[in-house]
């Protein structure tokens, strides 16, 4: 478009319909009156992010509320010797309130992943909002109190120990790894048996992958501190619980994206037997075949994991790799 003046007022209505229509699609905005829903679309902006771009940073003070309406947004913490990611934001979500509602500083600095815009409502029109609307000020409190303590817990999971040497690996950025010690181990495959008797037949764990003196890091999850493969999931099946286990729930559609993303090879699509409407017979269900992605959920139902438990020579162990080699670094004392 050659017309400036004509880009500016198409640019314009195109925000004004965009902030009207994400605002009224909010659930979180139910409780608002039109009236009040009217001013915030004249006082609201739209901003746009470009990819890696921050859009605010931990520690700095708390002015605006966020609602994401197109993209992807990465939250995390710093913790001495590294960051950890707390959750991929995407269209819905919304970010803010707990700086606002708390100490008035950031409690933790969000990035564009891709191309993002940003429904952005000022600190005083957020105030005001939760000062005349009781449902909104309870559920936002109530969510922001959630958060706190489940950033709190994995923050205090965290292990401080700096592996630089295994940057390349990508070890450093695992929090648990299934390691092997090939002077016990006898090729057994009771590790994958016992995997395969606890997940419907189906093994989370390949006895193959990187190797360090005695020791084989298995092809299996590694439940990384960023996890790469929650990033763009179109349902949400893969998601992060408090204790930092990233798992796929039962809603995975087989789109394969969260394979695709994941760099170490750690994540499958196995396809399972499920039942489905029929469309010939009315409210009858029959049996079709889905693809659905797996990978190892530590077996969290149980003490341990299946593979640890089951391995009869103590060469199988689940480690936090940054305590694990420590000692093959120089930078600790085993114990």
């Amino acid at each position: 478009l050659k017309n400036k003046t004509f880009r500016a007022q198409l640019d314009q209505t195109y925000r004004r319909r965009a902030l009207e229509n994400h605002l009224r699609g909010v659930p979180m905005f139910a409780g608002l009156s039109p009236e009040f829903i009217e001013h915030l679309k004249k006082s609201v902006e739209l901003q746009r992010y470009a990819p890696g771009q921050v859009i605010v940073q931990q520690g700095a003070p708390a002015d605006s509320f966020y609602l994401v309406r197109i993209g992807f947004v990465k939250v995390s913490e710093n913790y001495p010797g590294g960051e950890l990611v707390l959750a991929y934001l995407s269209r819905g979500d919304y970010f803010g309130e707990i700086g606002l509602l708390g100490g008035g500083l950031r409690t933790a600095t969000c990035t564009a992943l891709d191309h993002v815009e940003l429904v952005r409502i000022s600190g005083d029109d957020f105030r005001d909002m939760v000062a005349l609307f009781a449902s909104v000020r309870i559920g936002l409190e109530a969510v922001a109190a959630e958060r706190r303590a489940a950033n709190q817990q994995r923050m205090h999971m965290v292990h401080n120990v700096p592996l630089d040497q295994f940057l390349s690996q990508g070890l450093m950025e695992a929090q648990s790894l299934l390691i092997l010690d090939l002077e016990n181990c006898t090729r057994c495959d009771a590790c994958v048996n016992a995997c395969a008797d606890a997940h419907d037949g189906i093994t989370r764990l390949v006895r193959d992958g990187l190797r360090f003196d005695h020791y084989l890091v298995a092809t299996s999850c590694r439940q990384c501190r960023d996890p790469l493969c929650m990033v763009g999931c179109p349902v949400g099946s893969i998601r992060r619980r408090n204790s930092l286990e990233v798992i796929i729930e039962d809603w995975c559609i087989g789109c394969g994206l969260c394979a695709q993303n994941c760099p170490y090879g750690n994540i499958n699509l196995h396809p399972f037997e499920v039942l489905v409407d029929d469309p010939g017979r009315t409210g009858s269900k029959k049996a079709a075949i889905r693809q659905k992605a797996t990978s190892c959920d530590l077996c969290m139902n149980l003490k341990e994991p299946s593979c640890v438990y089951a391995c009869p020579h103590d060469a199988a162990h689940r480690v936090d790799p940054r305590t694990f080699f420590a000692t093959m670094l120089g930078q600790g004392s085993a114990k």
